[in-house]
């Protein structure tokens, strides 16, 4: 294979005839022109750019994102079913309102009866006593309570202490010895309580702490229960006091010995009687007593509730509690 050189595209085919040249500016034949060579040659221009179809206009709306979207067909949706939890909230809305109707129709039934009237809400009979409302009396006008210290030192009771004798209980039987809130009891009836061998010391005690009267009230319930109340009013509570310590040392006429009832006894709240309970003991008979001294103020309590073969405790504690309240 020899070497071919390539003619320029503005040659012209040798069987045609050559011009005329000048002889002094000729050039040997097959060396290109200096202006030639240094001349680039034009890029070339795409053939298929000249032939593009013009850009369309850009759509109203842009296409979606996702290209496949565009080929899917849009179904219509049907609406949700309520969910579970909504059924859920509306049966228990529902629920809680018939049960607060029951509820509410259920505490108007209870309400309205009285309660012994209603199976199973009876409270069982532990043998306590039906009283009658407790009411203090009005006290006299400038007057103040036995427990005002600061304007009553002496612990008086400007009422008269008749009015503050506890009430018969119901179905109680009153003993018209005692005079009740109609009078005074005599000193004699009240030494009676006593032992023969120290009513008179007793009597001693009474007059030496300056007694001024008593009232009293005494009653037998239908199983057999004796009660009886005493009030013995001194001029101050220091006399009441030194009375009190004096005939706890005295034995009762139905209970020769006797010994301390802590669980009946209650502790000095602020500004309220003291109550101090006993129970009496007697070998020789059948006879139970209990009973109890209640300081408050110038006046001393005497409580004594005597059953025979048996005193149960409740209805000496209720009587007890219920004119401590009276007397404070």
């Amino acid at each position: 294979m020899t070497d071919q050189s390539i003619a320029p595209q503005d040659e012209k085919p040798q069987d045609e005839k050559p011009q005329d040249v000048d002889p002094q500016g000729a050039e040997p034949a097959g060396q290109p022109h200096p202006e030639q060579q240094a001349e680039p040659e034009p890029a070339p221009v795409p053939v298929a750019a000249a032939h593009l179809p013009p850009v369309p206009p850009l759509p109203a709306a842009p296409p979606p994102a996702d290209a496949w979207a565009a080929s899917v067909p849009v179904l219509p949706v049907e609406p949700k079913k309520p969910r579970r939890v909504l059924r859920a909230a509306l049966r228990w809305t529902a629920a809680v309102l018939v049960f607060g109707a029951l509820g509410g129709g259920a505490a108007y039934g209870i309400t309205q009866p009285e309660r012994t009237e209603i199976p199973g809400l009876k409270t069982p009979d532990d043998g306590r006593w039906e009283y009658q409302p407790l009411a203090l009396p009005k006290l006299p006008a400038g007057k103040p309570a036995a427990f005002d210290t600061e304007h009553n030192p002496g612990g008086r009771h400007y009422a008269d202490v008749r009015s503050l004798l506890l009430p018969l209980p119901e179905g109680a039987k009153p003993d018209p010895a005692f005079p009740g809130e109609k009078g005074w009891l005599p000193t004699d009836r009240y030494l009676k309580l006593y032992a023969e061998n120290g009513r008179v010391l007793q009597g001693g005690y009474l007059a030496k702490e300056g007694l001024r009267h008593i009232a009293a009230r005494a009653w037998t319930m239908p199983d057999g229960t004796r009660a009886e109340v005493y009030l013995l009013q001194f001029a101050t509570s220091a006399y009441s006091d030194r009375y009190r310590v004096d005939a706890a040392i005295t034995s009762l006429e139905l209970a020769p010995s006797m010994a301390g009832d802590l669980g009946s006894q209650t502790a000095a709240s602020e500004g309220g009687p003291i109550t101090y309970a006993f129970e009496g003991r007697n070998s020789t008979s059948s006879m139970k007593v209990r009973y109890s001294y209640i300081a408050a103020g110038d006046t001393l309590g005497v409580v004594v509730l005597s059953h025979a073969g048996a005193m149960p405790a409740v209805p000496f504690r209720q009587a007890i509690t219920l004119q401590a309240q009276l007397l404070g």
